[in-house]
């Protein structure tokens, strides 16, 4: 294997408005071993084959691939391949998006790594078929090189931010099934336990699921479904606000306004003037 490694001093504007790639790399082999290291960056270690360990915060995991490994700046960290050696590719990143993809559940600080199941292994091949063309990136000049780094690198964290360490395939599958039923059933007047019920799971295992899955609890999911769907109402339809309130769950239309409002920055009415692709009502 080709091993390789190269950085990169992005444009300031990604750095200080978006996603910067600071370097990123492939490695295998009995690479040395990291101890109490601390970066100014995020990274993420993708290891997809052989065993080693990891230390953060206190705690020593021991790894085998296929595992992810989340890295934060500023929390001393350690890791590195067993007395086989390992494959890993590495990547350097920084910007608010950083901050964004996190928020939105892409990597946690609780779960600084995760051991994937076979049923993963495709999605993480997938992953790290995007290296060769970021290596492309990060050594061509300019700013062309940079925002190509940059979205090959949100590629990269998306992915592997949906890698989870779910077991049998059959899991991943109920959890799509589970969202799909909660996005038909979102407008319905439902306590979190009546929803819980509905879909003949606890409500831990309604939570787990749900904060696995999207990076949300069940309650902050069912608002985002419902303003969606007040959106697409509000732009393809010519109904009232108040039936739309009415249509996305919320019996009181003063409080879906507001809710609306602070979700999405814009009024229903203003909403509907920038967006509506319908006749208005006469």
């Amino acid at each position: 294997m080709d091993d390789w490694s190269t950085y990169r001093h992005p444009a300031p504007p990604l750095r200080d408005l978006g996603l910067a790639c600071l370097g990123a790399g492939e490695q295998s082999g009995l690479l040395p071993s990291f101890a109490d290291r601390t970066l100014s960056s995020h990274a993420v270690v993708l290891v997809s084959e052989g065993s080693g360990h990891f230390a953060v915060d206190g705690r020593r995991y021991e790894v085998r691939a296929p595992a992810v490994i989340w890295l934060f700046p500023g929390v001393s960290h350690g890791y590195g391949p067993g007395p086989r050696g390992w494959k890993e590719h590495w990547l350097l990143f920084t910007g608010p998006m950083a901050r964004a993809m996190q928020e939105m559940g892409c990597f946690t600080r609780e779960h600084p790594m995760l051991l994937l199941d076979d049923s993963s292994a495709s999605g993480l091949a997938d992953v790290l078929g995007l290296f060769p063309q970021l290596r492309s990136a990060l050594s061509a000049s300019g700013t062309h090189g940079d925002l190509d780094a940059s979205v090959l690198s949100q590629r990269v964290l998306v992915g592997a931010g949906m890698q989870r360490n779910k077991g049998p395939q059959e899991a991943g599958r109920d959890d799509d099934q589970l969202l799909a039923r909660l996005s038909e059933t979102a407008h319905l007047p439902l306590s979190l336990s009546q929803l819980a019920d509905s879909l003949q799971v606890s409500v831990p295992e309604l939570r787990h699921s749900v904060q696995a899955a999207t990076g949300v609890g069940p309650k902050e999911l069912m608002i985002q479904l419902r303003i969606s769907r007040a959106q697409s109402l509000l732009a393809d339809t010519a109904l009232p606000v108040q039936r739309i309130a009415s249509l996305a769950g919320y019996e009181d239309p003063a409080y879906f306004s507001r809710l609306f409002t602070k979700k999405t920055g814009r009024s229903p009415s203003q909403f509907r003037r920038e967006h509506q692709r319908a006749e208005p009502a006469r």
